[in-house]
């Protein structure tokens, strides 16, 4: 009735897909109300004096006629001075007057109509890689257009030069010609004109500086032989040239973007509001303004938007996104929450303990940022011959010009030319970083994000893997199985208590077997000892809890086998906690993989002997090494590598960083201690450990593509040269024949995409 009501009939005659919701009960604007508040409106909008602008992702919007309907209906609203509908994105972009018409009655407007607006964060409007996505793609657009045109006239001028052409239809065609090569040269080729400015301005010349010469040079000889009416142009070897250069670039970077795609992927879950409980008044506030403490409620079917523990209510979560298990996860009281899960059954309140950046989330997401600017060694290396290529390459090409010049002048520019051409190192060039970004996005798709660049090639040739235990090679899911009170005056329930307040910040895997739904009591000047454990003021008084020559100086019994951790004060031991941890299921399969693969495996824990031992025996490991401190962690992978050996480090735990850092490679599990997740190479997202196995097989894989992209490029180069070098290559066989070698490279590497 809305739509019939306004007038817009025409709707129903345009709409190819079925009804959006048009026509449904109206669901009220009460809801949207709340974004009428200035908060919502400085949260989702750019201001410009009194014009703001907010971008809007509308669901259910399915074909051009929802874009006309909401066009229009945006459009004939008061306040509203611009709409423009993007179906494909399924956003909409709106400038209004808010004095007018305020945020939420246009969201209102956009409801009645039967679709599910969501206003979107201003930085979460433009992403960066889509910006240089587009920008590449109309490039490449530009140049293929100007390719086909080309070499359509220079069909007819080539038959011309066998046949006979009468002068003015030569004149026009290569007029025509040189009309549709400018906007190639000009607009399509222009990075690879401001990379060679960049590379001489930094007496760093790479494989743009060439193909600008020769892109240039063709362009400028073939305008003066069209206004002088000379022997031969070539804007068609330009435009092919540009074409087929501007499409391997393509391909490269949308190898690179697919595994940023993941990263954005991981971000998008996030709301961009939430329900805050202020006392006894709830109300909706954006995301952004949230801090550490706020009390938030969590509708069912409602992301969770920040990092917490569950106040009230149980639920089932699903936590896919992160751990990549689909079967939901009980939360209860106490139980902590992280952002990007999905609320299943019930509502529940949540305290805020991280946000933003801050989270599990925003951790890896920015972890996975650092690594798409990274340069890799090997990436670097690659550059830098590309580089001495380069050189080599320009004085060559000058010898070929002085020797044509001096034996037969009028062929000294095209020989020249198709040097050039044919040998520019574009292959080289791409033949690492084309490799290594596919690697990259074939990871993330398996969950496991590169943070580093470097770990592609030190993972590849890695002699020994040194694996932690606790919360590596068990689930890091620890259950008290014993608790022993040694003074009267201390009860297992309070024991327990005062262990879980001390235990309530930290991040180590063994914290979750002290989680209780007893009432909480607080810890303060709570310091972890890494290795050791933790010691904080509860009720006034010191206590301690971890090792027992931490909590009393006395050494425990290394033989137990299962993990002990002792509870006392004024170096006193008053309890003992017996501790469990089960195995991966998949931990022996993933450990004998390795081995197969050649690998070495070593244990390193800083549990017991005892529980080491069990461990060890279960998996088949010979090299295991129990109580480490982080010192002796160090010291153990600095042998190893002082023997030759290219040594990864798994682990999760904040006494792990060091010696993540310490490692040629290192891996961590997204449910890893933040300062582990910081020093570690790469993220793995899920609950087991056979990624561990895949990223090896990948990363060799990786760098077999790498010697092969090299190794044509060499050979290509060193064939083509002397051919091109004795005027056998005209230059648009050297531009096919240069485009080519640059698409075997980028597709050659494009195979890790498919690579399981």
């Amino acid at each position: 009735m809305l739509i019939l009501g306004s007038g817009m009939e025409s709707y129903y005659q345009m709409r190819d897909a079925p009804e959006p919701g048009a026509g449904r009960p109206d669901p009220g604007d009460d809801e949207w109300r709340v974004f009428d508040r200035d908060d919502m409106l400085e949260a989702f909008s750019e201001r410009d004096g009194d014009i703001a602008t907010v971008s809007v992702y509308v669901a259910g919007m399915y074909c051009s006629a929802c874009s006309w309907l909401i066009e229009t209906t945006l459009g004939r609203t008061d306040g509203v001075t611009a709409a423009e509908v993007n179906p494909v994105t399924h956003r909409v972009r709106v400038t209004f007057r808010p004095e007018t018409i305020g945020l939420g009655r246009l969201l209102a407007s956009l409801a009645r109509l039967g679709y599910k607006p969501q206003p979107l964060a201003p930085e979460s409007v433009e992403r960066p890689e889509l910006i240089e996505q587009r920008s590449a793609l109309k490039r490449l657009l530009v140049a293929s257009l100007g390719m086909m045109q080309a070499m359509m006239f220079a069909v007819a001028l080539y038959a011309g030069d066998y046949q006979g052409i009468d002068e003015g239809m030569q004149g026009f065609l290569r007029i025509v010609s040189f009309i549709v090569t400018t906007p190639v040269v000009f607009y399509s080729a222009r990075p690879f004109f401001t990379g060679a400015i960049r590379g001489l301005r930094a007496r760093q010349p790479g494989m743009d500086l060439p193909v600008s010469i020769a892109v240039g040079s063709a362009y400028v000889a073939s305008v003066f032989s069209t206004l002088t009416n000379g022997e031969a142009v070539w804007y068609d070897s330009v435009s092919m040239f540009v074409f087929f250069l501007t499409l391997g670039r393509f391909l490269e970077m949308r190898a690179r973007h697919r595994a940023v795609d993941r990263t954005v992927a991981l971000t998008s879950v996030l709301p961009n509001t939430v329900t805050l409980q202020d006392g006894a008044e709830r109300r909706v506030v954006p995301v952004a303004s949230l801090v550490a403490g706020d009390r938030i409620v969590v509708g069912p079917g409602e992301s969770i938007p920040a990092d917490g523990r569950l106040l009230a209510g149980e639920t089932n979560v699903d936590e896919s996104l992160l751990t990549g298990e689909s079967k939901p996860v009980a939360r209860r009281p106490g139980d902590t929450v992280i952002a990007g899960s999905v609320n299943r059954d019930a509502s529940i309140e949540i305290e805020v303990s991280r946000t933003g950046v801050d989270t599990t989330l925003g951790a890896i997401s920015r972890m996975s940022e650092r690594a798409r600017y990274a340069r890799p060694a090997f990436v670097r290396l690659a550059d830098r011959i590309a580089s001495y290529v380069v050189v080599i390459l320009l004085v060559v090409a000058a010898v070929v010009a002085t020797a044509w010049y001096l034996l037969e002048p009028s062929r000294a520019f095209v020989v020249t030319l198709s040097v050039l051409v044919v040998t520019c190192p574009c292959a080289l060039a791409l033949a690492t970083p084309a490799a290594f970004a596919a690697a990259g996005s074939r990871l993330s798709e398996l969950r496991l994000l590169i943070t580093q660049g470097e770990a592609i090639e030190a993972i590849s040739r890695a002699d020994r893997f040194v694996f932690d235990k606790t919360g590596t090679l068990t689930y890091g899911r620890p259950a008290i199985t014993d608790c022993r009170v040694m003074d009267a005056s201390l009860s297992e329930r309070d024991a327990m208590r005062i262990a879980a307040a001390l235990e309530a910040d930290s991040t180590h895997p063994i914290a979750q077997a002290f989680q209780t739904s007893e009432p909480r009591i607080v810890a303060t000047d709570c310091r972890a000892i890494a290795g050791l454990g933790v010691s904080g003021d509860v009720e006034g008084r010191t206590w301690r809890l971890g090792k027992r020559e931490f909590v009393e100086s006395v050494p425990d019994d290394e033989a137990a086998r299962s993990t002990r951790v002792w509870l006392g004060m004024d170096d006193r031991a008053l309890a003992v906690f017996e501790i469990a941890d089960e195995l991966r299921a998949d931990a022996a399969e993933t450990l004998s993989r390795l081995r197969e693969n050649g690998s070495k495996i070593t244990l390193l824990s800083g549990d017991a002997e005892g529980p080491v031992r069990l461990a060890a025996e279960a998996l088949g490991i010979e090299d295991a090494h129990w109580s480490c401190t982080p010192e002796g962690k160090l010291d153990l992978i600095r042998q190893y590598q002082s023997a030759g050996e290219t040594v990864v480090m798994v682990g999760d735990g904040i006494n792990d960083a060091p010696v993540l850092a310490a490692a040629d490679a290192s891996i961590a599990p997204a449910h890893a201690a933040s300062l582990a997740q910081t020093s570690a190479d790469v993220i793995m997202l899920g609950e087991h450990l056979s990624p561990v196995v895949t990223i090896v097989r990948i990363t060799r894989q990786t760098m077999r593509i790498v010697r092969q992209n090299l190794g044509w490029a060499i050979v290509y180069n060193a064939g083509a040269l002397p051919l091109a070098a004795l005027g056998l290559v005209p230059p648009w066989l050297a531009a096919i024949g240069m485009s080519a070698s640059s698409l075997i490279v980028v597709l050659n590497a494009l195979r890790l995409s498919r690579y399981a």
